[in-house]
Protein backbone atom coordinates (compact mmCIF):
# COMPACT_ATOMS: atom_id res chain seq x y z
CA UNK A 1 0.00 0.00 0.00
CA UNK A 2 1.30 3.09 -0.74
CA UNK A 3 2.02 6.30 1.39
CA UNK A 4 -0.86 8.39 -1.16
CA UNK A 5 -3.48 5.72 -0.69
CA UNK A 6 -2.55 5.65 3.04
CA UNK A 7 -3.37 9.04 3.37
CA UNK A 8 -6.18 8.92 1.36
CA UNK A 9 -8.02 6.26 2.86
CA UNK A 10 -6.97 7.56 7.01
CA UNK A 11 -8.59 11.44 5.13
CA UNK A 12 -10.98 9.43 4.06
CA UNK A 13 -12.47 7.05 7.22
CA UNK A 14 -11.65 10.39 9.44
CA UNK A 15 -14.50 12.06 7.45
CA UNK A 16 -16.77 8.93 7.13
CA UNK A 17 -16.51 9.08 11.52
CA UNK A 18 -17.16 12.59 11.62
CA UNK A 19 -20.43 12.48 9.76
CA UNK A 20 -21.31 9.28 11.75
CA UNK A 21 -20.84 10.65 14.81
CA UNK A 22 -22.50 13.65 14.09
CA UNK A 23 -25.36 11.64 12.83
CA UNK A 24 -25.47 9.89 16.51
CA UNK A 25 -25.59 12.90 18.48
CA UNK A 26 -28.25 14.49 16.48
CA UNK A 27 -30.34 10.93 17.11
CA UNK A 28 -29.68 11.28 20.79
CA UNK A 29 -30.54 15.21 20.93
CA UNK A 30 -34.29 14.27 18.90
CA UNK A 31 -37.07 15.98 20.41
CA UNK A 32 -40.90 14.61 20.41
CA UNK A 33 -43.56 17.20 18.69
CA UNK A 34 -41.27 17.94 15.58
CA UNK A 35 -42.53 15.28 12.80
CA UNK A 36 -45.92 15.82 11.41
CA UNK A 37 -45.88 11.93 10.10
CA UNK A 38 -46.25 10.83 13.82
CA UNK A 39 -49.72 13.76 13.40
CA UNK A 40 -50.44 12.01 10.56
CA UNK A 41 -50.09 8.43 11.72
CA UNK A 42 -52.24 9.10 14.39
CA UNK A 43 -55.08 10.60 12.54
CA UNK A 44 -55.07 7.68 10.92
CA UNK A 45 -55.11 4.84 14.08
CA UNK A 46 -58.15 6.92 14.89
CA UNK A 47 -60.37 7.45 11.59
CA UNK A 48 -59.15 10.46 10.63
CA UNK A 49 -57.42 12.11 7.77
CA UNK A 50 -57.02 15.81 9.60
CA UNK A 51 -54.99 16.77 12.75
CA UNK A 52 -55.52 18.61 15.82
CA UNK A 53 -52.21 20.31 15.27
CA UNK A 54 -49.59 20.60 12.81
CA UNK A 55 -45.49 20.38 13.76
CA UNK A 56 -44.15 22.57 11.03
CA UNK A 57 -45.47 25.48 8.51
CA UNK A 58 -46.77 23.48 5.94
CA UNK A 59 -49.75 22.07 6.77
CA UNK A 60 -52.99 23.32 5.07
CA UNK A 61 -56.41 24.42 6.96
CA UNK A 62 -59.44 23.48 4.64
CA UNK A 63 -62.69 23.60 6.00
CA UNK A 64 -61.53 24.69 9.65
CA UNK A 65 -59.30 21.34 9.87
CA UNK A 66 -55.50 20.91 9.54
CA UNK A 67 -54.02 18.37 7.17
CA UNK A 68 -50.87 17.54 7.31
CA UNK A 69 -50.49 17.66 3.10
CA UNK A 70 -47.21 15.43 2.41
CA UNK A 71 -47.77 11.91 0.37
CA UNK A 72 -48.39 9.21 2.62
CA UNK A 73 -45.92 6.47 2.53
CA UNK A 74 -43.59 7.73 5.11
CA UNK A 75 -46.52 8.12 7.44
CA UNK A 76 -47.23 4.60 6.66
CA UNK A 77 -43.16 3.61 7.82
CA UNK A 78 -44.19 5.76 11.43
CA UNK A 79 -47.71 4.12 11.57
CA UNK A 80 -46.20 0.79 13.93
CA UNK A 81 -44.43 2.96 15.92
CA UNK A 82 -46.84 6.27 16.74
CA UNK A 83 -49.45 3.09 17.43
CA UNK A 84 -47.19 2.33 20.30
CA UNK A 85 -45.08 4.90 21.44
CA UNK A 86 -48.24 7.98 20.41
CA UNK A 87 -47.61 11.26 18.30
CA UNK A 88 -44.98 11.85 20.85
CA UNK A 89 -42.21 9.18 18.80
CA UNK A 90 -39.15 10.59 19.18
CA UNK A 91 -37.30 8.15 16.92
CA UNK A 92 -37.75 9.28 13.03
CA UNK A 93 -34.15 9.78 12.94
CA UNK A 94 -33.56 5.97 13.90
CA UNK A 95 -35.82 5.60 10.77
CA UNK A 96 -33.79 7.86 8.47
CA UNK A 97 -30.59 6.00 9.45
CA UNK A 98 -31.82 2.94 8.54
CA UNK A 99 -32.82 4.27 4.97
CA UNK A 100 -29.39 5.67 4.77
CA UNK A 101 -27.75 2.15 5.73
CA UNK A 102 -30.19 0.45 3.11
CA UNK A 103 -29.58 3.34 0.57
CA UNK A 104 -25.82 2.09 0.68
CA UNK A 105 -26.24 -1.32 0.37
CA UNK A 106 -28.03 -0.51 -2.61
CA UNK A 107 -25.60 1.19 -4.37
CA UNK A 108 -22.93 -1.07 -3.35
CA UNK A 109 -24.44 -3.45 -5.08
CA UNK A 110 -24.66 -1.33 -7.91
CA UNK A 111 -21.21 -0.11 -8.26
CA UNK A 112 -20.01 -3.37 -8.06
CA UNK A 113 -21.42 -4.04 -10.85
CA UNK A 114 -21.16 -0.52 -12.81
CA UNK A 115 -17.52 0.22 -12.01
CA UNK A 116 -14.29 -1.45 -12.92
CA UNK A 117 -12.87 -1.94 -9.54
CA UNK A 118 -13.91 -2.43 -5.97
CA UNK A 119 -11.82 0.43 -4.45
CA UNK A 120 -14.32 2.75 -7.58
CA UNK A 121 -17.37 0.92 -6.04
CA UNK A 122 -16.61 2.19 -2.33
CA UNK A 123 -15.42 5.53 -3.52
CA UNK A 124 -18.49 5.91 -5.59
CA UNK A 125 -20.76 5.08 -2.36
CA UNK A 126 -19.15 7.28 -0.35
CA UNK A 127 -19.79 10.04 -2.70
CA UNK A 128 -23.62 8.66 -2.38
CA UNK A 129 -23.84 8.72 1.05
CA UNK A 130 -21.35 11.89 2.44
CA UNK A 131 -20.79 14.30 -0.54
CA UNK A 132 -25.11 14.72 -1.73
CA UNK A 133 -27.51 16.27 0.12
CA UNK A 134 -28.38 13.03 1.16
CA UNK A 135 -26.35 13.36 4.54
CA UNK A 136 -28.15 16.38 5.39
CA UNK A 137 -31.48 15.21 5.08
CA UNK A 138 -30.73 11.98 7.13
CA UNK A 139 -29.42 14.10 9.61
CA UNK A 140 -32.40 16.20 9.79
CA UNK A 141 -35.09 13.28 9.59
CA UNK A 142 -36.25 14.46 12.36
CA UNK A 143 -38.19 16.96 10.59
CA UNK A 144 -40.95 15.69 7.87
CA UNK A 145 -39.45 17.19 4.36
CA UNK A 146 -36.04 15.32 5.21
CA UNK A 147 -37.81 11.76 6.47
CA UNK A 148 -40.06 12.22 3.58
CA UNK A 149 -36.45 12.51 1.15
CA UNK A 150 -34.40 10.30 2.79
CA UNK A 151 -37.17 7.36 1.95
CA UNK A 152 -37.79 8.59 -1.04
CA UNK A 153 -34.09 8.88 -2.34
CA UNK A 154 -34.29 4.66 -0.85
CA UNK A 155 -37.05 3.57 -2.68
CA UNK A 156 -35.87 4.88 -6.64
CA UNK A 157 -32.84 3.83 -5.60
CA UNK A 158 -34.32 0.18 -4.98
CA UNK A 159 -35.96 0.39 -7.81
CA UNK A 160 -32.66 1.38 -10.30
CA UNK A 161 -31.69 -2.21 -8.36
CA UNK A 162 -34.40 -3.67 -9.50
CA UNK A 163 -33.66 -2.93 -13.31
CA UNK A 164 -30.41 -3.29 -13.34
CA UNK A 165 -29.28 -5.60 -11.27
CA UNK A 166 -32.26 -7.62 -10.33
CA UNK A 167 -33.74 -7.41 -13.65
CA UNK A 168 -37.36 -7.71 -12.24
CA UNK A 169 -39.84 -5.00 -13.73
CA UNK A 170 -42.55 -5.91 -11.01
CA UNK A 171 -40.53 -5.08 -8.10
CA UNK A 172 -39.09 -2.12 -10.23
CA UNK A 173 -42.70 -0.96 -10.68
CA UNK A 174 -43.30 -1.68 -6.95
CA UNK A 175 -40.53 0.75 -5.38
CA UNK A 176 -41.05 3.48 -7.85
CA UNK A 177 -44.28 3.15 -6.71
CA UNK A 178 -43.46 3.00 -3.24
CA UNK A 179 -40.88 6.27 -4.54
CA UNK A 180 -43.85 8.11 -5.83
CA UNK A 181 -45.88 8.21 -2.48
CA UNK A 182 -43.12 9.85 -0.94
CA UNK A 183 -41.41 12.40 -3.31
CA UNK A 184 -44.18 12.84 -6.31
CA UNK A 185 -42.24 13.59 -8.72
CA UNK A 186 -40.10 10.43 -8.90
CA UNK A 187 -42.92 8.72 -11.12
CA UNK A 188 -41.43 10.09 -14.11
CA UNK A 189 -38.38 7.12 -13.68
CA UNK A 190 -40.79 5.01 -15.52
CA UNK A 191 -39.72 5.47 -18.98
CA UNK A 192 -35.79 5.12 -17.82
CA UNK A 193 -37.10 2.11 -15.77
CA UNK A 194 -38.56 0.45 -19.01
CA UNK A 195 -35.48 0.94 -21.00
CA UNK A 196 -33.01 -0.22 -18.28
CA UNK A 197 -34.81 -3.36 -18.62
CA UNK A 198 -34.41 -3.96 -22.49
CA UNK A 199 -31.71 -6.42 -23.62
CA UNK A 200 -28.77 -4.01 -25.46
CA UNK A 201 -30.31 -5.76 -28.97
CA UNK A 202 -33.88 -4.49 -27.97
CA UNK A 203 -35.25 -1.56 -29.58
CA UNK A 204 -36.92 0.87 -27.01
CA UNK A 205 -39.25 1.71 -29.40
CA UNK A 206 -40.26 -1.54 -30.39
CA UNK A 207 -44.31 -2.99 -29.85
CA UNK A 208 -44.93 -6.70 -29.40
CA UNK A 209 -46.43 -8.49 -26.50
CA UNK A 210 -43.41 -8.85 -24.71
CA UNK A 211 -42.94 -5.16 -24.74
CA UNK A 212 -46.71 -4.87 -23.90
CA UNK A 213 -46.27 -7.94 -21.20
CA UNK A 214 -43.00 -5.63 -20.02
CA UNK A 215 -45.14 -1.89 -19.88
CA UNK A 216 -48.16 -3.73 -17.94
CA UNK A 217 -45.67 -5.34 -15.16
CA UNK A 218 -43.92 -2.39 -14.54
CA UNK A 219 -46.56 -0.22 -14.45
CA UNK A 220 -48.53 -2.19 -12.66
CA UNK A 221 -48.12 -1.23 -8.89
CA UNK A 222 -47.31 2.70 -10.44
CA UNK A 223 -50.95 2.86 -11.70
CA UNK A 224 -52.01 1.55 -8.35
CA UNK A 225 -50.07 3.66 -6.57
CA UNK A 226 -51.05 7.00 -8.26
CA UNK A 227 -55.14 5.39 -7.70
CA UNK A 228 -53.85 5.25 -3.88
CA UNK A 229 -53.24 8.85 -3.83
CA UNK A 230 -56.26 10.05 -6.15
CA UNK A 231 -58.19 8.35 -3.71
CA UNK A 232 -56.48 9.65 -0.78
CA UNK A 233 -56.66 13.75 -2.09
CA UNK A 234 -59.98 12.71 -2.75
CA UNK A 235 -60.75 11.88 0.64
CA UNK A 236 -59.27 14.87 2.19
CA UNK A 237 -59.96 17.91 -0.36
CA UNK A 238 -62.99 16.17 -2.81
CA UNK A 239 -60.83 15.99 -5.50
CA UNK A 240 -58.27 13.32 -6.64
CA UNK A 241 -55.78 16.29 -7.80
CA UNK A 242 -55.74 18.55 -5.08
CA UNK A 243 -52.60 17.66 -3.27
CA UNK A 244 -53.74 20.32 -0.39
CA UNK A 245 -51.03 22.54 -1.69
CA UNK A 246 -53.35 24.94 -2.02
CA UNK A 247 -54.04 25.96 1.28
CA UNK A 248 -50.81 26.15 2.82
CA UNK A 249 -49.86 28.89 4.57
CA UNK A 250 -53.12 30.30 5.81
CA UNK A 251 -53.73 34.09 6.73
CA UNK A 252 -55.06 32.37 10.15
CA UNK A 253 -51.84 31.13 10.96
CA UNK A 254 -49.67 34.24 10.34
CA UNK A 255 -49.40 34.82 13.91
CA UNK A 256 -47.06 31.80 14.03
CA UNK A 257 -43.67 32.70 13.80
CA UNK A 258 -42.03 31.08 11.20
CA UNK A 259 -38.44 31.25 9.27
CA UNK A 260 -39.09 31.70 6.11
CA UNK A 261 -41.95 34.17 5.82
CA UNK A 262 -41.09 34.80 2.06
CA UNK A 263 -42.57 31.43 1.09
CA UNK A 264 -45.63 32.34 2.21
CA UNK A 265 -45.52 35.16 0.17
CA UNK A 266 -45.06 33.99 -2.85
CA UNK A 267 -47.68 30.85 -2.70
CA UNK A 268 -50.11 33.51 -2.04
CA UNK A 269 -49.08 35.99 -4.82
CA UNK A 270 -47.77 34.01 -7.71
CA UNK A 271 -48.66 31.08 -6.50
CA UNK A 272 -47.23 27.13 -6.04
CA UNK A 273 -45.36 27.45 -9.74
CA UNK A 274 -44.28 30.32 -11.22
CA UNK A 275 -41.33 31.50 -13.88
CA UNK A 276 -40.68 34.01 -11.25
CA UNK A 277 -38.96 31.69 -8.99
CA UNK A 278 -36.92 30.57 -11.92
CA UNK A 279 -33.91 32.89 -11.70
CA UNK A 280 -33.26 32.36 -7.85
CA UNK A 281 -33.53 28.42 -7.97
CA UNK A 282 -31.17 28.47 -10.97
CA UNK A 283 -28.63 30.62 -9.31
CA UNK A 284 -28.74 27.91 -6.25
CA UNK A 285 -28.83 25.65 -8.31
CA UNK A 286 -25.95 26.35 -10.44
CA UNK A 287 -23.58 28.91 -9.18
CA UNK A 288 -24.58 29.91 -5.49
CA UNK A 289 -21.60 28.47 -2.90
CA UNK A 290 -21.86 28.00 0.96
CA UNK A 291 -22.51 31.79 2.45
CA UNK A 292 -21.63 32.78 5.33
CA UNK A 293 -22.75 35.90 6.86
CA UNK A 294 -19.91 37.64 8.71
CA UNK A 295 -20.95 41.18 11.10
CA UNK A 296 -19.70 42.69 13.99
CA UNK A 297 -17.37 46.04 13.52
CA UNK A 298 -14.71 44.02 12.14
CA UNK A 299 -16.53 42.00 10.23
CA UNK A 300 -15.26 38.92 11.74
CA UNK A 301 -18.17 37.28 13.90
CA UNK A 302 -20.42 34.65 12.24
CA UNK A 303 -24.01 36.16 12.06
CA UNK A 304 -25.77 33.60 9.78
CA UNK A 305 -25.69 30.96 7.30
CA UNK A 306 -27.46 31.10 3.63
CA UNK A 307 -30.45 28.12 4.64
CA UNK A 308 -31.02 28.26 0.72
CA UNK A 309 -27.99 25.75 0.29
CA UNK A 310 -25.05 26.06 -2.09
CA UNK A 311 -25.06 24.56 -5.64
CA UNK A 312 -24.49 20.83 -6.08
CA UNK A 313 -22.57 20.76 -8.86
CA UNK A 314 -19.82 23.30 -7.10
CA UNK A 315 -19.97 20.99 -3.98
CA UNK A 316 -19.35 17.93 -6.11
CA UNK A 317 -17.91 18.99 -9.18
CA UNK A 318 -17.22 15.27 -9.19
CA UNK A 319 -20.94 14.31 -10.45
CA UNK A 320 -20.33 16.23 -14.61
CA UNK A 321 -17.81 13.18 -14.79
CA UNK A 322 -21.58 11.46 -15.19
CA UNK A 323 -21.00 13.18 -18.85
CA UNK A 324 -18.00 11.73 -19.73
CA UNK A 325 -19.49 8.13 -20.23
CA UNK A 326 -21.18 6.46 -22.78
CA UNK A 327 -23.85 8.35 -24.44
CA UNK A 328 -26.67 5.80 -25.08
CA UNK A 329 -29.91 4.92 -25.10
CA UNK A 330 -30.23 4.68 -21.54
CA UNK A 331 -27.85 7.84 -21.05
CA UNK A 332 -30.53 10.17 -23.10
CA UNK A 333 -33.20 8.49 -21.38
CA UNK A 334 -31.56 9.41 -17.87
CA UNK A 335 -30.53 13.17 -18.71
CA UNK A 336 -34.02 13.70 -20.00
CA UNK A 337 -35.26 12.60 -16.97
CA UNK A 338 -33.38 14.29 -14.52
CA UNK A 339 -33.99 17.80 -16.88
CA UNK A 340 -37.58 17.02 -16.66
CA UNK A 341 -37.46 16.52 -12.56
CA UNK A 342 -35.08 19.64 -12.20
CA UNK A 343 -37.18 21.80 -14.60
CA UNK A 344 -40.16 21.49 -12.40
CA UNK A 345 -38.03 22.02 -8.89
CA UNK A 346 -36.76 25.61 -10.67
CA UNK A 347 -40.02 26.53 -11.12
CA UNK A 348 -41.03 25.80 -7.86
CA UNK A 349 -41.83 28.47 -5.12
CA UNK A 350 -39.26 27.02 -2.90
CA UNK A 351 -35.87 25.76 -3.42
CA UNK A 352 -35.50 23.30 -0.53
CA UNK A 353 -34.98 25.81 1.78
CA UNK A 354 -33.51 25.14 5.75
CA UNK A 355 -30.72 23.31 4.13
CA UNK A 356 -27.05 23.87 4.78
CA UNK A 357 -25.86 21.90 2.11
CA UNK A 358 -26.28 21.45 -1.42
CA UNK A 359 -30.08 21.68 -2.68
CA UNK A 360 -31.71 18.62 -1.26
CA UNK A 361 -34.61 18.50 -3.89
CA UNK A 362 -31.41 17.37 -6.30
CA UNK A 363 -32.41 13.70 -4.40
CA UNK A 364 -35.16 13.46 -6.88
CA UNK A 365 -33.34 13.10 -9.88
CA UNK A 366 -29.65 12.32 -8.47
CA UNK A 367 -29.63 8.58 -8.30
CA UNK A 368 -29.96 8.50 -12.11
CA UNK A 369 -27.19 10.74 -12.56
CA UNK A 370 -24.65 8.75 -9.96
CA UNK A 371 -25.69 5.43 -12.45
CA UNK A 372 -24.04 7.15 -15.00
CA UNK A 373 -21.23 8.62 -12.88
CA UNK A 374 -20.43 5.12 -12.63
CA UNK A 375 -20.41 4.12 -15.74
CA UNK A 376 -17.89 7.04 -16.60
CA UNK A 377 -15.86 6.96 -14.25
CA UNK A 378 -12.22 4.84 -15.49
CA UNK A 379 -9.84 3.11 -12.82
CA UNK A 380 -7.18 5.71 -14.00
CA UNK A 381 -9.54 8.16 -12.62
CA UNK A 382 -9.17 6.87 -9.32
CA UNK A 383 -6.16 8.72 -7.24
CA UNK A 384 -8.32 12.51 -8.31
CA UNK A 385 -11.76 10.93 -7.77
CA UNK A 386 -10.65 10.20 -4.18
CA UNK A 387 -8.68 13.35 -3.78
CA UNK A 388 -12.10 15.52 -4.83
CA UNK A 389 -14.05 13.31 -2.75
CA UNK A 390 -12.38 14.07 0.07
CA UNK A 391 -12.88 17.86 -0.76
CA UNK A 392 -16.60 17.44 -1.54
CA UNK A 393 -16.94 15.68 1.79
CA UNK A 394 -15.05 18.34 3.74
CA UNK A 395 -17.47 20.90 2.41
CA UNK A 396 -20.29 19.03 3.02
CA UNK A 397 -19.79 18.36 6.71
CA UNK A 398 -18.64 21.91 7.37
CA UNK A 399 -21.73 23.11 5.83
CA UNK A 400 -23.84 21.08 8.11
CA UNK A 401 -21.61 21.78 11.23
CA UNK A 402 -21.34 25.37 10.70
CA UNK A 403 -25.28 25.49 9.93
CA UNK A 404 -25.76 23.33 13.13
CA UNK A 405 -23.47 25.68 15.02
CA UNK A 406 -25.07 29.22 13.58
CA UNK A 407 -28.87 27.69 13.99
CA UNK A 408 -28.43 26.18 17.39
Amino acid sequence: MTAKRIVLSTVLGGLVLAFLAVLALAILREAPGTNSYALLAEGWLNGRFDTDSCFDGDCALYKGQTYIIFPPMPGLIALPFVAIFGSDFRFFMVLSTLAFAGTGWLWWQIFRRETATRDQAILLVLLALFATPLAFVVLRGDAVWFFAQSWGFLFSTAALYCALIRRNALLAGLFIGMAFLSRQMTILYLPLLYVLLLDANTAWYRIDMAAVRRALTLAAFPVLAILIYFAYNYARFGSPLETGYSYIFPIEWDTVESGGFFLRLRVRELGIFSTDYFLFNAIYMFIAGPHVDFAGRYLTEMAGFDINGASLFLVTPLLLLAFLGKWDRAFWFGVITCGVVMGLTLLYHSNGFSQYSAQRYALDWLPILLIFLGRALKPEWTSPFAVLLTYSMGVTLSMIAIGGILAG
